[in-house]
């Protein structure tokens, strides 16, 4: 629950800082941020017909993925780095960033109400390029079950789509606590808010099989899943979470496919990451997923296959330049029943033409087979999506 927490203390940093001065400067820590960047005036929008996105660029190698009435690319933009523990950064230099990705065809944002100013970067990029050439989509993160209204959640909800620019594609929704069914009310209110056309689809982050279960019975219009999910954690596929999303139109959005760059061929034939290489939030958290999958040298047996299976995908001609987190990333979506998107963190466009690269070819029955062949021998981590992280396991 350390991750939450942060991320609970990041929310209530912006929040106080609703009334505060917009800051005009640059600023680049985590704490500059928060203070400076809070204070903006949100008035509540028009609610017109939700305008469907799509990029203008069509011949884009980046495929496209429908998920109910919105259209994302296959790979999205993902700004959790933005609410820090991943070092400084310049606001202007990675809103050029931003740009750089929509036009190799990575359209989609990735976002949430607790990462910081995150929104509020990214929202005048997404306005000055505008809903035909990219979208965003964003998080509902609830810690505090309490004092929960609808009235609360619609504040809050208007107060995500000013900051993000005007639109949200999918507001992506997250609750604390799982024993408190209220939960199950919330998803029927933004349900209620998506006809409105105040976002354009719900959907959900790191809940287990049984409460989307729960959600979707009850009626609520989910359309995406947002879940850990790699070669490394395969607890989307194991719990039957993905399974079921499949059956009901639910499409997964993965993040954490390359483990913060451990599945790359930087980690090949190489030592552990510890001291100076655990340098990031990121890195903590995917060195501790890459030690519950199981030893080291089991990690290099999947390294060492990757590699592999890289090398095969090049001589065929498939991709020249394929590497290990192509093979990460392919890996993840062609084992994905629902056919949906990756999410990649994103602090610099060092691996644009990589990211792109990944959908230059799929992988063959028998590569699949030879990488499961040593996924099979994982250890952990177990369970269904995010009860580990949650104290459950």
């Amino acid at each position: 629950m350390r991750l939450y927490a942060a991320l609970a203390l990041a929310y209530l940093g912006w929040v106080d800082g609703l009334t505060s001065t917009p800051y005009q400067g640059k600023p680049s820590t985590r704490r500059e941020i928060l203070l400076h960047t809070g204070g903006l005036v949100v008035a509540a929008p028009t609610v017109l017909a939700y305008p469907s996105s799509s990029s203008s660029a069509e011949t884009s190698l980046v495929p496209k993925v429908k998920a109910g009435r919105v259209t994302m690319s296959k790979t999205i933009q993902g700004y959790w780095q933005l609410a820090g523990g991943h070092g400084k950064y310049d606001v202007e230099n990675v809103q050029r960033v931003m740009k750089d990705h929509v036009a190799a065809g990575i359209t989609s944002f990735d976002t949430a109400d607790i990462y910081g100013p995150s929104e509020a970067i990214i929202g005048p990029v997404a306005k000055d390029l505008g809903p035909s050439s990219c979208g965003v989509n964003t998080k509902l993160c609830i810690f505090n079950a309490g004092d929960v209204t609808k009235e609360s959640i619609r504040s809050r909800v208007l107060k995500s789509r000013s900051r993000c620019g005007g639109n949200i594609d999918a507001l992506q929704f997250f609750w604390a606590d799982e024993t408190n069914p209220k939960f199950v009310d919330v998803s029927l209110w933004l349900s209620e808010m998506r006809e409105e056309g105040l976002f354009g689809e719900l959907g959900v982050t790191n809940f287990d099989v049984n409460c989307v279960r729960k959600m979707v019975k009850a009626g609520a219009q989910i359309r995406t899943n947002q879940v850990q999910h790699s070669a490394l954690d395969r607890r989307p596929i194991q719990s039957g979470q993905a399974q079921y999303c499949a059956e009901n139109d639910i499409k997964l959005i993965s993040f954490g496919t390359v483990g913060a760059g451990i599945l790359s061929d930087a980690y090949l034939n190489r030592a552990k990451p510890g001291g100076g290489d655990i340098d990031s939030t990121s890195m903590r958290m995917y060195s501790s997923t890459a030690s519950r999958f199981g030893s080291w040298e089991l990690v290099q047996e999947l390294l060492s296959t990757m590699d592999g299976v890289a090398k095969s995908v090049r001589d065929s001609g498939r991709c020249p330049d394929c590497n290990i987190s192509n093979i990460a990333q392919r890996y993840v979506l062609d084992t994905d029943p629902t056919n949906g998107c990756l999410l990649v963190g994103v602090r610099n466009s060092k691996h644009i033409a990589e990211n792109v690269r990944t959908h230059q070819f799929v992988l063959e029955k028998g590569e699949i087979e030879d990488i499961s062949k040593v996924v099979e021998k994982r250890k952990g981590p177990k369970g269904d999506v995010w009860e580990l992280e949650r104290g459950y396991m």
